[in-house]
């Protein structure tokens, strides 16, 4: 099922590129008749656009040359939007006039050359043709030409656009503000602060006291204690209800990272979900209420409800992710101590940015002086500074030793950016994580450091820049992570899901591979959208990173090289099916065409690879031509390397060929057992640079095709399987030669294995030390079995013997007379049957050394033969 649904999937995206090809190398007749028809309408649609960018373009180059103060945020981002419209409209005219002008010439090609001088006059019709296509040859290469004019000096005015902005971005922070700390502005700023505090403290009396509105501003209190009793009340059973269902159970201890990350979202859910009941019912209260009154009061209440609610949700998430007090379930690698005193200053640090953000939504209520002004945001700022360098320390990051990982019985958890890392991995990624923390922690001071100073030396635009922009991106990182962490379960949990399991044939490794490519798939796509989102920060437009994403991802030009992501992914999806397609034909051919009929393994093998080859060929050439990738330059490149290849790689290609020749002299085939060098084994796989043995002992030998050929190697089953069997034995010496051999041939005759034809015969082979040597050799019909026969007679050997009182001579033992120096050698077994005689050794000298010749333990002769 899983190679139908494979094969299905690689037809459908060969078809969907291959249509564009076949479609533009075969017009056919019809198209031949119809092509000029067609054009009317897009030439049309063409000047009419081309009507409008010209006008555009001037008005926009006109509005950019005019002074700074036409050059506002609002301004440049309409502009922006305009030239954007005609940027896409011309890329898109740009592809329709691309495929037209490619028709036109096919025709004109078509046609052929004209006639020469002194061939005849061409006939009219063919005459007026070659001109009409020559014509419009000719309008559309103008038409191009406006339309690349028209887009480059679109993306000219969006480049100067951009120019502008960080100009005056640059300008704006740079620009000086008054020294905070200074005698003058503290003496005019801070009577003023103190003045603006003491009327945003009386501002809820002052409303309630004044006007002829007091019974409705009566009503108003009371409507919004009933939302708050009812919105309470609700809250606190929704809040209930999803901590009973979903929250964390301290019952269980080793909780998976998908149950931690639910828990995690059920409880900041169910800790935030009163405070943005009731916050939120009063702020929608008071926006739809009080629209007409825009008194101080009113934008204290709404600036503080604001507020109140973002430090409410902060820490709700925080403790949420952390979990101080359970770390069983905790999200992140933090030991407990970690946890606590992290969550403490997150929370501490969203109740600063909050009341930073309040003082800074009523600036406009404080006096005119801007004295108040800086000295309250060079004081938030450094209050804000001197958290994050707190929150950037080592101590809060360091990875916890095991004695306290497990403190509080809490198990060794994965962080939460790698929630499934296996150990291996953990360990050889560490040391990168911790240097890649390392440098964030440093980026963070420094960017900290720099905007602290920043305001309290004057410059406090840039201060508020810095600050507030890492605060945002330390913002938008954190609650990625946890998107993150989302999506990789949810796509664990739609990868398993039995349906989809069940109908897909999917299972086992299959899964986990499917589960990481579309988790790979995901998190570039969560890195875009983090930079989109965190660049208006640091004051760059998101749609400036959109727009560099599509060209970096459809193409950048390098020279005369043009650059294409997307063409580089599409052409690897393109050999990656393809490649799939071969290698379900190559099964397909292998079980279902070429095991019907009857054809050697090792021939099936080598029709297989050979398709493989060729599938290997058109796959790559199928992804060259997707890329767009001009084959002549190819060319003077390889050309240009092939002394440098022929050098580098000379080992890689004469193991190629090799493989070649293998697979088509089949010196070697898929299933032969053979002997090359010191390893023996069977083939299981010959590739294209390596030939792979499996020995007796399931170990895999890997062997280069170019050592195959260039040494000599045996091959027990190159031509059959018909094979020799030798066993040798050892008798002693005053033994019936005949009965012996006698014996040997009723064995080997009698064995189910052996053939008759050849017959088995006996040898005398050798007068031993100890003993005669005699061997029995046969034949079998399948070598295979040659270390099983070779046993069986063994064991009927020493079995008959045994019975006919033959005797195998045991081992010697050399003794040693102590005082003389003497050596004799003895049998090792003094029980000898009758009849048999030990072998006597006379004394040698002591200066002579003597050999010993010594059979194998167990009282017998090891005999000679196949061991496996």
């Amino acid at each position: 099922m899983r190679c139908v649904w494979a094969a299905v999937a690689a037809v459908f995206c060969l078809v969907a590129v291959a249509l564009p090809v076949s479609a533009q190398t075969s017009p056919g007749p019809a198209a031949t008749t119809a092509a000029a028809a067609p054009e009317v309408p897009v030439l049309d649609r063409l000047k009419k656009a081309a009507a409008t960018w010209e006008p555009t373009l001037n008005d926009v180059d006109k509005r950019l040359n005019r002074p700074l103060s036409g050059r506002d945020a609002e301004t440049l981002d309409a502009l922006a939007s305009r030239l954007r419209a005609v940027r896409d409209e011309a890329v898109l005219f740009r592809q329709a006039a691309t495929d037209r002008l490619a028709e036109t010439e096919k025709l004109i090609e078509a046609l052929g050359p004209p006639p020469k001088d002194g061939e005849g006059e061409e006939a009219k019709d063919m005459k007026a043709r070659r001109q009409s296509y020559t014509d419009l040859l000719g309008t559309w290469k103008s038409r191009q030409a406006d339309i690349e004019v028209s887009a480059a000096r679109a993306e000219t005015l969006l480049n100067r656009i951009s120019e502008i902005r960080r100009r005056t971005l640059v300008t704006s922070l740079f620009d000086p503000t008054p020294l905070p700390w200074m005698p003058d502005v503290l003496a005019q700023g801070g009577p003023e602060l103190i003045d603006g505090l003491v009327a945003i403290a009386a501002s809820p009396v002052n409303w309630y006291q004044s006007g002829d509105e007091a019974d409705r501003r009566k009503a108003a209190f009371n409507a919004i204690g009933v939302w708050i009793i009812l919105a309470g009340g609700t809250g606190w059973v929704v809040r209930w209800w999803v901590q009973r269902r979903f929250g964390r159970r301290p019952d269980i201890e080793n909780p998976p990272y998908g149950r931690r990350l639910i828990a995690a979202l059920a409880e900041a859910t169910a800790e935030g979900i009163i405070p943005a009941l009731v916050l939120g019912g009063m702020i929608a209260w008071i926006t739809k209420t009080w629209t007409d009154d825009q008194g101080l009061f009113t934008r204290v209440m709404l600036g503080g409800l604001f507020n109140v609610l973002l430090v409410l949700i902060t820490r709700a998430v925080t403790r949420a992710a952390l979990s101080p007090g359970l770390p069983s379930w905790r999200l992140t690698d933090h030991g407990d101590q970690q946890a606590s005193k992290l969550a403490h200053i997150v929370v501490v640090l969203a109740m600063v940015v909050a009341v930073d953000r309040f003082m800074t939504g009523l600036a406009g209520d404080m006096p005119p002086s801007d004295a108040s002004t800086w000295i309250v945001s060079a004081l938030f700022k450094l209050f804000e500074g001197l958290i994050l360098i707190r929150l950037s320390n080592a101590d809060l990051w360091a990875r916890p030793k095991p004695e306290d990982g497990a403190e509080d019985g809490a198990p060794k958890v994965q962080p939460l950016a790698t929630p499934s890392q296996e150990d291996d991995e953990a360990k050889a990624g560490e040391g990168a994580f911790r240097l890649l923390l390392l440098l964030v922690r440093l980026a963070v001071m420094l960017v900290t450091v720099v905007g602290m100073m920043a305001g309290l030396v004057g410059y406090g635009r840039l201060g508020i820049f810095l600050i507030d922009g890492l605060l945002a991106t330390c913002a938008i990182l954190g609650a990625a992570l946890v998107l993150r962490g989302l999506l990789h379960e949810l796509i664990g949990v739609a990868v398993t899901w039995s349906w989809l399991r069940d109908r897909a044939g999917y299972e086992g490794p299959s899964l986990n591979k499917m589960k990481f490519w579309l988790q790979a798939l995901f998190d570039p796509l969560l890195i875009v959208g983090v930079v989109m989102v965190a660049s208006p920060s640091w004051g760059v437009p998101w749609r400036d990173v959109l727009d560099g994403t599509v060209t970096l991802l459809t193409g950048v030009t390098i020279g005369s090289v043009r650059i294409s992501i997307v063409d580089i992914a599409v052409g690897i999806l393109v050999f990656l099916v393809a490649m799939a397609i071969t290698r379900v034909a190559q099964g397909t051919l292998q079980r279902k065409v070429l095991s019907q009929t009857g054809m050697d393994a090792g021939v099936r093998h080598s029709l297989t690879a050979v398709l493989g080859y060729i599938g290997l060929v058109a796959a790559a050439a199928l992804a060259v031509g997707t890329m767009g990738i001009d084959l002549t330059n190819i060319a003077l490149i390889a050309g240009a390397l092939s002394v440098g290849i022929g050098f580098g790689l000379q080992n890689i290609v004469n193991n190629f060929v090799s493989g070649l020749i293998i697979l088509v002299e089949r010196p070697v085939k898929v299933g032969d057992w053979v002997i090359i060098g010191s390893h023996e084994g069977l083939v299981k796989r010959i590739s294209f640079r390596a030939t792979e043995l499996e020995t007796f002992t399931q170990a895999s030998v890997v062997i280069p095709n170019a050592e195959i050929l260039s040494s000599p190697f045996t091959n027990l089953t190159l031509r059959n399987r018909l094979g020799r069997i030798d066993v040798s034995v050892l008798v002693i010496m005053n033994s019936d030669t005949r009965k012996v051999r006698d014996l040997l041939l009723e064995i080997a005759r009698a064995h189910p294995q052996v053939l008759t034809l050849p017959a088995p015969w006996v040898v005398l082979k050798a007068f031993a030390d100890t003993g005669l040597e005699f061997e029995v050799r046969s034949y079998t019909s399948n070598v295979m079995n040659r270390g099983t026969i070779a046993s069986d007679m063994r064991l009927e050997i020493d079995r008959r013997f045994r019975e006919e009182g033959v005797i195998m001579p045991a081992p010697l033992r050399p003794i040693i007379t102590p005082g003389t120096g003497s050596v004799e050698q003895t049998a090792a077994d003094h029980d000898l049957p009758a009849g048999a005689r030990p072998v006597e050794e006379k004394p040698v000298a002591e200066s002579k050394p003597v050999e010993v010749k010594k059979p194998a333990a167990g009282g017998r002769p090891a005999t000679t033969g196949d061991s496996r």
